[in-house]
């Protein structure tokens, strides 16, 4: 009576389904183009689906280890798109751990938004309430279509804030996302229309409780084409190495709310995909490619902190750290042990809490110095000293430094790929396994140079032509929402770091 009560009360549709809806009012012509409503509109919401996301956690009673699928609280919309092809949601512990994740970063960015977007509020903020519906309906999906449709859903809303909201070059870096991200997409729908027409001729259902239990059983060229389709849309957006160059020019031109969603969140869906499709369904084959991509994240991880420490722009320096910290992840996911699995997934959250706060304070920088180059700042931590201590805690667990919640998601990452199981097969680079891990270890020296080169020259340096560059002589007082946004997120970065088992416990493999 209890379960049917909760399955009643908790439905993933609206969960999914209200962001969408709460957008489209709010660009709609009867709702009033008043600023002050149309953020706490789109605010109070956010804080309703948080709470909502959080009860779906607490009832979630399956375990992204099992590999059966045990799902709960699944839902197919009573529409049939196509034969056999339905829009279909479900959730295990993963899934609630991103989708509150989810709801926790677009919160966040919409409070940062309240003094860094001062046009087209109407647009900007049912655009992000369409963004964050389609990321939810990713991280549910309980069929192919249902993933690779709202997988190409975010494109619209991130390309439309990207360009309408960012900087001088945004145009041209939403357009580099779009074809970057769509092209990956090319090989995501050919996957799922082979596994659509293979399902449709054997009579399989192909909801991912189903695929979970018999993708094994299909016929093994078959799996390896699927698995590379999948593998090259996932590694695009992660990104990897090789596949990267969009994301520094993204974040570049990218207002601060979104490159706070961009870091946070979308690129985490690139992770958990790797974990649900290629993991999860075709796990066999996916051994064959998993050697090659923890040489590609360690390469990542090197090439990505050499240059970040050559970047003079605050943003750029922080999203070439994203690409570095997206390594690790691909790392602990390739690694094929537990340990290392649940590194990565809780680097996943620990990267996402970081990113958003570092990316913050870099749009706070600018906000008040109009430069975000690091000759032109220096002595910060006089004009501004709550500001310095605490994204002083964020730079730290960007660091990895123990304590914090970057160092449990690293070591468990690393670790996890060093004992690799794979370095006892044949595999093509199994080889490199090991020496990779090793010189992705040197990533985390790397970007204690990088992060302490930031701190140095932007809060206790000396600035280039200070009288003209940095005229203020007086304290600067941070707003009290943007002081909230970063007072959270470094809270949230001690006690999980002091506490880790918080989470890996919720997800454990």
């Amino acid at each position: 009576m209890a379960d049917n009560f909760i399955s009643y009360l908790f439905s993933i549709s609206v969960l999914v389904l209200l962001p969408i809806f709460a957008g489209l009012i709010v660009i709609s012509p009867f709702y009033p183009n008043n600023a002050v409503k149309i953020r706490r509109f789109a605010k109070g919401f956010c804080v309703f689906n948080l709470i909502y996301s959080l009860f779906f956690m607490l009832f979630t009673g399956s375990e992204i280890g099992h590999p059966d699928g045990n799902f709960s609280f699944i839902y197919t919309l009573p529409i049939e798109i196509l034969p056999n092809i339905t829009l279909s949601f479900a959730m295990d512990n993963f899934s609630a751990l991103m989708c509150v994740l989810t709801c926790f970063i677009m919160l966040i960015a919409l409070v940062a938004s309240k003094s860094m977007i001062i046009s087209k509020q109407k647009l900007f903020y049912s655009l992000m309430l369409l963004l964050q519906g389609a990321i939810l309906g990713i991280f549910t999906a309980n069929n192919l279509f249902t993933f690779v449709l709202f997988w190409e859903l975010e494109l619209i809303p991130v390309y439309f804030l990207i360009s309408m909201w960012g900087g001088a070059s945004a145009k041209k870096s939403a357009q580099k996302f779009i074809l970057f991200t769509f092209a990956g997409s090319v090989f995501m729908l050919i996957a799922t229309a082979l596994i659509y027409a293979y399902g449709a001729d054997a009579g399989i259902p192909l909801d991912f409780g189903t695929l979970f239990e018999k993708a094994g059983d299909f016929p093994v060229l078959l799996q390896l084409v699927v698995s590379l389709g999948f593998v090259l849309a996932f590694i695009v957006k992660l990104p990897v190495f090789g596949f990267h160059s969009w994301l520094a020019d993204a974040h570049t031109d990218a207002p601060t709310p979104v490159s706070m969603v961009l870091a946070g969140i979308l690129l985490k869906t690139g992770a958990y995909g790797l974990i649900r499709i290629n993991l999860q369904m075709f796990q066999e084959v996916f051994q064959l490619i998993a050697p090659s991509l923890i040489f590609l994240g360690a390469l990542g991880v090197l090439w990505a902190s050499y240059t970040a420490i050559a970047q003079s722009d605050i943003k750029r320096m922080i999203a070439f750290s994203s690409i570095a910290h997206m390594g690790i992840i691909l790392i602990g996911i390739a690694s094929f042990s537990d340990f290392g699995l649940n590194g990565a997934v809780f680097h996943m959250v620990s990267h996402a809490l970081i990113s958003a706060g570092l990316f913050m304070g870099a749009g706070i920088i600018y906000q008040k110095f109009k430069t975000r180059k690091l000759e032109l700042l220096g002595r910060l931590s006089g004009y501004m000293p709550h500001f310095t201590v605490l994204i002083m805690f964020l730079g730290l667990a960007a660091i990895g430094m123990p304590l914090t919640m970057g160092f449990p998601g690293e070591i468990m990452s690393l670790a996890g790929g060093f004992i690799s199981p794979l370095v006892d097969t044949e595999y093509f680079a199994s080889n490199l396994i090991q020496p990779s891990v090793l010189f992705a270890v040197t990533g985390i020296i790397l970007s204690a140079t990088y992060i302490l080169r930031l701190f140095h020259k932007t809060f206790f340096g000396i600035p280039q032509n200070e009288p003209q560059n940095n005229p203020l002589r007086e304290k600067i007082r941070l707003s009290n929402h943007q002081i909230a946004v970063l007072s959270i997120l470094a809270l949230g970065i001690i006690i999980f770091g002091l506490y880790p088992m918080g989470i890996i416990n919720m997800i454990a493999f």
